[in-house]
């Protein structure tokens, strides 16, 4: 590997000429100065062209600074003569090339983001991230041009990044696809794997490279993960994905998505916990990466872009990385509904909630810190919402549809090339795939401060129960209309068939809850009709629970066993 050039005026003479590129990046990591040598060239430049950096990272809706990283710009003609630089604004520069053709601009960009990195770039003494937006300067009008990008790397470090290689270049359709593949190179630990007939790959990366967990044992839980999603939508939309995981949470303990990889930031302990966060952003490879709103692909780079549909591309993600951690087989049911009911419980605690809506704290995230408005999450109501259409949808449609089909339905109408959805587009997709108009729902749930139902949970066969509340249970668990457990003293046996509550047949109205202490069932029993008592017990509930409705019925039964099926995960 060549040497580390250390001063830009070198970078001229690392270009070889890339017919096939129009935009061609070189960067190579001064690690001694932690600084970022980059430089672009134009073979076909204009006589005036601008040279923006991004204002923001996609996938994090906040203002970044990323001007404030970078020094020491020149531009310089095809024979290496100085050209003219003149700021345009904050993070623009104008470049005159009066005579015209090829010229290059080249800058240094301060890598110290809190290592190992995240939404900028990071340089410590083994090991460097690049995180596109954040390193990388556009040229204005010139976004749809294909970009290359050399590296130029010290002796032993290896590069990890889902950017396609062609004869040994790093190549992108254009700049909106360059800048959404993370770079991670120097020292780090690799696991290759495969999934859905795709090639995927683990980078771990220690600051200290010692690794605690068993790198074997959590890849097969991200393969776990990545096989279901695959599965979920028949398809994967990449070649090949990339989870970089960091094992330090740097000043972002969390994860950020990219069409074909994820960093995650985690600490180094023997077990890392990666299943939710992983299902989190894998799912995002198809919902924002390719579900989205319009303006979220293709990207203006200037200014805050806004959308009122934030709840739906990060909260039903939040969503579908539960459901999809069950289906996966890393969560058994009970741990699934735990999970749902602790952020049903998180978003019950919010006090905003009462005075802004969901599509408020989308609208508003850039002012709030990028997540919501106060304690109210766009991330937690999103999630619940995704949940009560779930519910919604399948009793519908006697479910033969649910939320699943949305996704699918989703993906196909708008992944790219195709525009993304509208901002009213969702409620009419919902609509669609129901076979009913749920617009009176959907106004209440995204578009009010009203208490989200959560009696629509019965008809999925569940209940919602909050800490300190007052409930009530027979006493017993049904299979159908049989008795599969009950307990003692409830009057009912185990085998026993349920005929009717209080006169009213059990096939319409099951085990509905009485006010009365006791209810009145009618059984059979070894060929016998017995009426038996029913006592209903009543009790203060421990803790925030999403659990079997116990007053289920029979369909509200069949619907939730079919919810909380899971595939078999090879």
């Amino acid at each position: 590997m060549a040497r580390l050039p250390v001063a830009l005026t070198a970078l001229v003479a690392l270009f070889a000429p890339l017919a096939s590129a129009q935009v061609q990046y070189t960067l190579a990591p001064d690690v001694a100065g932690r600084q970022l040598l980059v430089s672009v060239r134009l073979d076909k430049a204009r006589t005036t062209e601008e040279f923006r950096i991004p204002a923001w990272c996609p996938g994090f809706y906040f203002i970044q600074n990323y001007e404030k990283k970078l020094s020491d710009l020149r531009a310089a003609d095809e024979s290496g003569r100085p050209l003219q630089i003149a700021r345009t604004d904050g993070r623009g520069w104008r470049v005159d090339n009066p005579a015209g053709g090829p010229i290059s601009f080249s800058y240094r960009v301060l890598a110290d983001d809190v290592a190992p990195g995240f939404f900028g770039s990071s340089i410590v003494s083994h090991t460097a991230f690049v995180n596109g937006p954040s390193a990388f300067v556009y040229v204005d009008g010139r976004l749809e041009e294909p970009c290359s990008l050399t590296l130029r790397l010290a002796a032993g470090w290896d590069v990890a990044t889902a950017m396609p290689t062609v004869d040994g270049t790093l190549r992108a359709a254009d700049y909106d696809e360059f800048i959404d593949h993370p770079i991670q190179m120097g020292k780090f630990e690799r696991r290759n794997f495969t999934a859905g007939g795709k090639k995927l790959e683990a980078i771990y990366v220690s600051l200290t490279q010692r690794y605690a967990p068993d790198l074997d044992y959590e890849t097969e839980r991200l393969r776990r993960i990545a096989k279901a999603q695959i599965d979920f939508f028949g398809a994967a939309p990449f070649d090949r994905y990339v989870f970089i995981v960091h094992l330090a949470p740097g000043n972002f303990p969390g994860g950020l998505e990219h069409r074909a990889s994820t960093v995650l930031n985690v600490w180094n302990a023997d077990r890392l916990d990666l299943d939710y966060l992983a299902s989190h952003e894998f799912f995002h490879t198809w919902n924002v990466k390719r579900i989205r709103p319009k303006v979220l692909g293709p990207f203006d780079y200037t200014k805050q872009v806004r959308t009122r549909n934030l709840w739906f591309a990060e909260g039903v993600t939040d969503y579908y990385a539960h459901v999809l951690m069950h289906r996966a087989g890393l969560r058994d049911a009970t741990g699934f509904l735990q999970g749902l009911a602790d952020e049903i419980g998180n978003l019950q605690n919010s006090k905003v909630r009462k005075s802004k809506t969901v599509e408020d704290a989308s609208w508003d995230a850039w002012e709030n810190g990028g997540f919501g408005i106060g304690d109210l999450s766009y991330y937690t109501k999103g999630l619940v919402i995704g949940l009560l259409f779930d519910a919604a949808i399948r009793n519908a449609s006697d479910g033969e549809r649910s939320l699943d089909d949305l996704m699918r339905r989703l993906m196909k109408d708008h992944a790219p090339p195709k525009p993304g959805y509208g901002e009213d587009d969702l409620r009419i997709a919902i609509n669609n795939v129901a076979g009913k108009d749920l617009s009176p729902l959907y106004n209440r749930l995204v578009r009010s401060t009203q208490e989200m139902p959560y009696d629509l949970l019965h008809d999925l066969g569940l209940r919602w129960l909050s800490h300190g509340s007052t409930a009530t249970s027979p006493g017993l668990e049904l299979t159908g209309d049989t008795v599969a457990k009950a307990a003692p003293g409830v009057g009912v046996l185990e085998g026993d068939r349920i005929v009717s509550v209080d006169g009213r047949p059990y096939a319409e109205a099951g085990l509905s809850p009485a006010r009365d202490r006791v209810v009145t069932v009618v059984v059979e029993r070894d060929g016998r009709t017995l009426a038996v008592p029913l006592p209903v017990r009543r009790y203060v509930v421990e803790g925030n629970r999403l659990a079997a409705d116990p007053y289920a019925t029979p369909k509200a039964i069949r619907l939730r066993n079919a919810y909380l099926a899971t595939p078999k995960i090879d």
